[in-house]
């Protein structure tokens, strides 16, 4: 897999830097939710072809090293699934994303003479919270898979 180089624009010397910081927060929920469906999908097929083959293998009394090595690719595919979790992934930046191009959507459909500071605020808001939601959303999924964290006095 190759990666992109994103270029680090930045957007404080933009002429709307507010507008800037929106669609560089749009294109990060946008890069996170194809990667997560890309890595759902794959676990998932993988998953279901190693699942089924193994069944296949053993019907066909193929030997017990082949149908071993299949069983055991159905173990690594589940093990991906749990272990990354990408569906939900995709879910929350789908979620995040569209909230946010929403936000965008509607300063862009105001006159640029009528963006002024009530516009810009609503802007503002809806980037702070949205991140807000998804750090949220992300350290709660985090306390179900790892142990709870010690409390202090205790």
């Amino acid at each position: 897999m190759r990666r992109r180089a994103h270029p680090d624009e930045n957007w404080a010397t933009q002429p709307d830097p507010l507008l800037a910081l929106a669609r560089k927060d749009l294109a990060f929920y946008d890069r996170q939710r194809d990667r997560a469906r890309r890595e759902h999908y794959a676990t998932e097929i993988g998953a279901l072809a190693a699942t089924s083959s193994t069944v296949v293998a053993a019907g066909l009394h193929a030997p017990a090293w082949l149908t071993a090595l299949i069983a055991g690719s159905a173990v690594f595919f589940t093990g991906m699934r749990q272990l990354f979790n990408p569906a939900p992934r995709w879910v929350l930046a789908s979620q995040s994303g569209q909230t946010l191009r929403r936000s965008v959507d509607r300063y862009l459909l105001l006159p640029e003479a009528e963006r002024d500071t009530a516009a810009r605020a609503a802007l503002r808001t809806a980037i702070e919270e949205v991140g807000e939601n998804e750090l949220r959303e992300w350290a709660e999924s985090q306390r179900g898979s790892a142990p709870p964290a010690p409390t202090v006095g205790a």
